[in-house]
C-alpha cells in the first residue's frame, strides 16, 4: 500500500478461482456433482461443504470457487466431474495466480481474530457432547442460511432443545487458562 487518503496505491495477489466468473451463472450443478465433501468453515464445522462452492450465501461476486487443496483434480489430475457438468464451460482449471496494481480513495483494514478455543475448558465437556456449542456455533444454527435452515437443533440429533444454558465470557476473561483479565467485546455481540 502506498499513497495517501483518497489516493491509493494497491498491489493485490489475486489467487485463482478455477471458475470463470464471466461464465458462472452459479446454478450449483458444479457442486451437485462433485464428490468431494469437506468440513465447511463458514457453518463452524457444523455441516460440509464440497471442494466446489460459493463461500457463503451472500457472496459477491455470486459465483463459485474451488477449493485447491480439496479438489480432487488439481491434487491428483483425477476426476474433473465439475468441468464435465457445468452448462457454461465455466471451469477453469489453467487459472493461476495474478498479480493486480489498484488505485483506490480509501483501505478498510481488517486484521480479523482467531475465536477461542473451547477445548481448552474440559469442565464443559465441549469434545464428549456434541450439543455443547460455542457461540459462534450457535449464531450458525441460528441464520437461515445456516445448516439447520434458522431452526434452533441440537448438533446431536436435530431435535429441537427443550431448555439452553448460556454461558458468557468463557475463555474471555479466565486469567487462570487464556490470560484476558479484559472483555473482548466481540463474544456477545
Amino acid at each position: 500500500i502506498s499513497g495517501e487518503a483518497g489516493n491509493f496505491t494497491v498491489e493485490l495477489t489475486q489467487k485463482p478461482r478455477y471458475v470463470d466468473t464471466n461464465k458462472c451463472i452459479a446454478c450449483g450443478a458444479c457442486a451437485e456433482k462433485c464428490p468431494k465433501k469437506i468440513t465447511d468453515k463458514y457453518n463452524a464445522g457444523l455441516a460440509q461443504r464440497k471442494a466446489i462452492y460459493v463461500e457463503y450465501p451472500q457472496a459477491v461476486p455470486l459465483k463459485y470457487v474451488i477449493d485447491p487443496d480439496e479438489c480432487i483434480y488439481i491434487q491428483k489430475k483425477k476426476c474433473g466431474a465439475c468441468q464435465k457438468k457445468c452448462p457454461v464451460d465455466a471451469i477453469d482449471f489453467t487459472q493461476t495466480e495474478k498479480k493486480l496494481t489498484l488505485n483506490v480513495g480509501s483501505v478498510i483494514l481488517a486484521p480479523g481474530f482467531e475465536p477461542f478455543n473451547p477445548t481448552k475448558f474440559d469442565n464443559y465437556q465441549y469434545l464428549n457432547n456434541p450439543n455443547v456449542i460455542t457461540s459462534l456455533e450457535f449464531e450458525r444454527l441460528l441464520s437461515a442460511s445456516g445448516p439447520t435452515g434458522g431452526h434452533v437443533a441440537r448438533p446431536s440429533d436435530h431435535l429441537e432443545p427443550k431448555k439452553i444454558a448460556w454461558f458468557q465470557c468463557v475463555g474471555s476473561r479466565d486469567l487462570n487458562k487464556c490470560d484476558n483479565a479484559y472483555c473482548s467485546s466481540v463474544c456477545c455481540m
